[in-house]
């Protein structure tokens, strides 16, 4: 009996897979309710794992950064693929909810008191704009420089005016990009608060991925909650909203004490250091996408 060979690369197969390309030696000539079968099978199996990563990563700070180095990773969805999933729903959900929240809680006396704001605005940036001075640009570079930064910001202001949620959105879209960029900064805060406790970077930089995952749904379902405030289910949204903000800061120390093993008073110290080191990452990202964001309108 002549040996199965891999239609892929011609190498002897004895099994599901072939062992030189890994292609699976499944027979894709079969009834159509075979392929439905399967592919349900495989659809169920990987809403099984998203079921139980997300209900360990809402309700179980730092299980999933635990398991993941304990060698139990089959049963959980792939951090980093569950990362750029969250992230990617985070960042283009988010201005869609907030646009819809202001549309129903703005007034008409809060969108003239927003106009104003942007004419100051606008002044106190073109004044900002013509103390810039840069030593190595010759005083002719320098104020051609000034009149170009003026122009953008005073463009940008115009449309922010015209369409307000389009500043937000551009904001949103490079705010994701430099997220992606502070995480492994963030884990560096993290190894070298935790230094000496023999954890690795890597061990740092899951448990980063996996806390930025838990945020953004956290901040997602907050924002949906927040729609239902002027509904009359809004007098049971509102405190679950509240508790569910309060999670967020408590999830984030209980995932610090979970993972490191720490007492509590050395972990609560530990923890405010490093919220108040991310509050500077945060604050300088969402300065470049601002910036980035009012130059590219």
């Amino acid at each position: 009996m002549q040996a199965a060979t891999c239609p892929n690369c011609n190498t002897v197969v004895d099994g599901p897979f072939c062992s030189t390309c890994g292609q699976s030696q499944k027979n894709l000539n079969t009834q159509i309710w075979t392929l439905t079968g399967e592919l349900l099978d495989d659809v169920i199996r990987l809403d099984s794992r998203v079921v139980q990563t997300l209900r360990a990563l809402m309700f179980k700070p730092g299980f999933l950064t635990n398991e993941y180095f304990e060698g139990r990773r089959a049963r959980y969805s792939p951090p980093i693929r569950l990362y750029l999933i969250i992230s990617f729903l985070f960042f283009v959900l988010m201005p869609t909810l907030t646009e819809i929240n202001e549309a129903l809680n703005l007034s008409d006396t809060d969108v003239e008191v927003i106009e104003e704001d942007d004419d100051s605005l606008e002044d106190e940036f073109g004044d900002d704009f013509s103390s810039i001075k840069l030593d190595w640009l010759t005083e002719e570079k320098n104020q051609a420089l000034e009149k170009r930064l003026e122009k953008q910001l005073r463009k940008s202001v115009a449309l922010a005016k015209q369409e307000p949620t389009e500043l937000y959105r551009e904001l949103m879209d490079y705010m994701s990009a430099v997220m992606f960029f502070m995480l492994p900064l963030f884990a560096i805060f993290l190894k070298i608060t935790y230094i000496g406790s023999g954890v690795y970077y890597a061990e740092h930089l899951l448990l980063a991925v996996h806390n930025h995952c838990f945020m953004f749904i956290a901040l997602m379902l907050s924002s949906v909650l927040d729609l239902m405030d002027q509904t009359p289910v809004g007098l049971v949204t509102e405190p679950i909203d509240s508790l569910l903000l309060l999670w967020i800061p408590v999830y984030m120390f209980l995932s610090l004490k979970t993972v490191f093993a720490q007492s509590t008073a050395i972990t609560l110290f530990k923890f405010v250091f490093l919220w108040l080191c991310y509050a500077v990452l945060v604050s300088f990202g969402l300065a470049v996408a601002l910036i980035i964001g009012l130059f590219t309108l």
